[in-house]
């Protein structure tokens, strides 16, 4: 059984891999300015161990992009994959999620 649970994972993020690398390169080269921003970030991203712990820092997330987009809702786009809205971000112009 257990194994059958991993092939399946396996099989779930190879059919999102392109997707996977393409965001993360997206994040990188809009953060170049800011690597340090990035290394934190990826950091305390892996500090997140728990599926509990991850849908509490996902709605952190969408709390703040809400936040941003309220503030802007003529900017934002639907994400074609998650349903996540892409907007400009308020504090420095670029896209965010």
């Amino acid at each position: 059984m257990a194994d059958s649970l991993d092939e399946l994972g396996s099989t779930v993020f190879d059919s999102l891999r392109e997707l996977i690398y393409a965001e993360v390169a997206s994040l990188i080269s809009q953060n170049e300015a800011r690597p340090h921003y990035l290394v934190e970030l990826f950091r305390r991203l892996q500090l997140l161990m728990t599926d509990d712990q991850r849908r509490r820092a996902m709605a952190t997330f969408e709390q703040l992009a809400g936040d941003c987009l309220t503030d802007q809702p003529s900017d934002t786009l639907l994400h074609p994959h998650f349903g996540l809205q892409r907007s400009v971000s308020c504090a420095t112009g670029e896209l965010d999620y």
